[in-house]
Formats: structure tokens, sequence, C-alpha cells
């Protein structure tokens, strides 16, 4: 009974450790992205707009990258040193050795028994009534596969594609909000000055940032845990353009996305077995 206690206590060691696992995110923008992640000791450079451009367009990114392995590729063959007249002759010269002559002799009687006996193969007759009826028996053995939402169509119709939808919206904002609620901000920094040289455009453009930008803020100060916050939004009517810079830290834990995995899971049976 101890020894197990005791490997029983290591488990819950162990998947306390695995959950308190957690990942940093480093991005930054300032005329241009630079995003990092870590884990642990291990950092890492990410391409945001190779990820961005591959979640809303896969696609396209995967035609692009392998646009840029058929160029790599052709690159590599035309580095690759052409081969000399001497090396040609020489693999010429193998070659006809390597080939051999192989010639089948067949005796004179072999072949005049063949003639006289020529061998012939019985078929069996096939009645064309009974080949349509087996085929339509298997047919028939064989139903349709139908994927989930044909399923759904064929059983509830409309209302169950309704009630998926629904379902499948009421799943996204449980794991939006648990991971929201559960998402870490060490640091937060927003810079906007809006410029563009003609006042009434400034003035429009401040008002519309201002429209989204404070309400947004609120919700990340009430919603989520965050150790600094800071921002300027000004508007200037003497720069000829508008300057942007963010910088954003923050981490996310293994058993923060259990969380929103098991929360989102429970949303979705409940709903699923309430609607059927």
């Amino acid at each position: 009974m101890k020894v197990f206690l005791i490997i029983l206590a290591v488990l819950v060691v162990i998947f306390a450790l695995i959950l308190s696992i957690s990942a940093e995110f480093t991005i930054i923008f300032d005329n241009g992205w630079t995003t990092k992640i870590k884990v642990l000791f291990i950092e890492r450079d990410i391409e945001l707009t190779k990820l961005l451009s591959f979640l809303v367009a896969p696609d396209i990114a995967g035609r692009e990258a392998a646009e840029k392995s058929k160029e790599k590729k052709k690159g590599k063959k035309k580095n690759e040193e052409p081969l000399t007249d001497a090396a040609v002759e020489e693999a010429a010269q193998e070659a006809d050795n390597d080939k051999t002559i192989i010639i089948d002799e067949q005796p004179a009687e072999a072949a005049d028994f063949k003639a006289e006996n020529p061998v012939t193969v019985e078929t069996p007759e096939t009645n064309p009534e009974i080949e349509a009826e087996k085929k339509a028996g298997k047919k028939a053995e064989k139903p349709e596969k139908l994927n989930p939402i044909q399923k759904i169509i064929k059983e509830d119709g409309v209302v169950g594609i309704m009630l998926l939808i629904s379902n499948l919206l009421q799943t996204v904002n449980t794991a939006i909000t648990t991971l929201i609620k559960g998402l870490h901000i060490y640091s937060l920094y927003v810079k906007m000055i809006i410029g563009g040289g003609d006042a009434a455009t400034i003035g429009e453009k401040y008002g519309s940032i201002c429209g989204w930008y404070y309400p947004l803020k609120g919700l990340i100060l009430n919603q989520m845990k965050v150790d600094n916050y800071d921002d300027l939004i000004i508007p200037d009517f003497i720069a000829p353009r508008s300057e942007y810079e963010l910088q954003f830290i923050g981490s996310i834990s293994v058993g923060l996305l259990v969380k929103v995995g098991l929360k989102a899971g429970k949303v979705f049976l409940v709903n699923f077995i309430k609607n059927r």
C-alpha cells in the first residue's frame, strides 16, 4: 500500500509540473513585426506574417512554400559541377561492358511440336443476366457512407445544421473566454500617434480609434491578469504620417490549454446531448 501511495504521489507531482510548464510570447511591432516564443530554456523566433498568412489563406501559403522549395532545388542543380568529357566516356564504356545478350534458343523439335499442338484455354460461358443480378446485389449490400454533416441533414434537416452551428459558436465562445481569463500578460505597451497633415482626417481617425481601443483596454484590464500596462494615444496635427508601436509579453501554460479543452468539450457535449 505504501509503494502504491508513493508511486501515486510521484505521478501527481510529475503531472503538476507538466501543467505548470508555460510558453512565453513576445510580440513587438515597430515598423515591422518581431515575435519570439520561449519554453523553459528554448527560445525561437517566429515569422508572424507567415503564420497569419497560413491561418488566413493556407492554400496560398502552401503554394508559396512549394515554389520556394522548387527554386532551392533548381539552385542546387545549377551549382552542381558539370561532368567532364572524360567522365562521360568512362560512364559510356562501363554501360557497354555491363550489357549482356541473352538468346533463348529452342530446339526445332519443340517448336514443331508447339506448332502442331496449339494450346487452347477454355473459358466458361457467362450469363449476362446472372452478372447483372450479382452486381445489383453487391450494390445493395454496400450502402453509401455519409459524413457527419450529411447524416445530420438526412436525419434533422436544416434545423439540425442550425443547432450544430449554434453549438459550435457557444463552444468557441467558451474556449476564447476561458483563454482570455487565464492569459497572463507581463507587459503591454501601445503607442499610436495619429498624423497625416489634414486636421479633419486626423480628428476622424483619432475618434474612430478611441471608439474601439478604450473598450478593448477596459476588457483587457478587467478580464485578464496584467502586471504592467501603458499606452500613448494622441493626435499630432503636425506629423506627416501616423506612427504605431506595440509591445506584448505574455505566457500560456499547459494547464490553461487543458482547462480550455475541458470546458469547451463539456459545453459541446452538453449541447449535443440536449439537441439529440
